[in-house]
């Protein structure tokens, strides 16, 4: 009995903490184009890491509670695009967040908007390691 309260308790305070966090950091804060820089922040942990002039496009993502992310870097002035993937706000990191998997690498993007800057960054899992750093404005 009181397993299934606990359960029950659970879940109805589960979208409520849900909502709480998505209309403290509505997508909207994301939306649209950014530039900036993408910079390596430790070269032991991603020995191929190169410092870029990032363009970032956000817009609504397919489910609700997303943001889809368009990453490109500008190469001899010309954006070639780098990949996209789905981001969501996850409280307990503060950010808006998405988990990528390569056969080289796992890593979790993590981006916040905190006034008119989008800072960020990208650590290697399973340990954490911090490879990347984000700092981009809104056009």
């Amino acid at each position: 009995m009181l397993q299934a309260l606990i359960i029950t308790c659970v879940a109805l305070a589960y979208p409520s903490i849900s909502r709480a966090a998505q209309s403290d950091h509505p997508a909207s804060e994301l939306l649209g184009t950014w530039h900036g820089t993408s910079v390596c922040t430790d070269r032991v942990a991603a020995p191929a890491c190169k410092d870029e002039t990032v363009v970032y496009d956000f817009s609504a993502g397919a489910k609700p509670g997303t943001v889809h992310w368009k990453a490109d870097k500008i190469v001899d002035g010309k954006r070639l695009a780098m990949g996209e993937f789905d981001l969501v706000y996850s409280p307990t990191d503060s950010c808006w967040s998405a988990e990528l998997t390569t056969p080289r690498f796992r890593m979790v993007w993590c981006v916040a908007v905190e006034g008119a800057v989008l800072r960020g960054s990208a650590a290697l899992l399973p340990g954490r390691q911090i490879v990347r750093k984000i700092d981009a404005r809104k056009d």
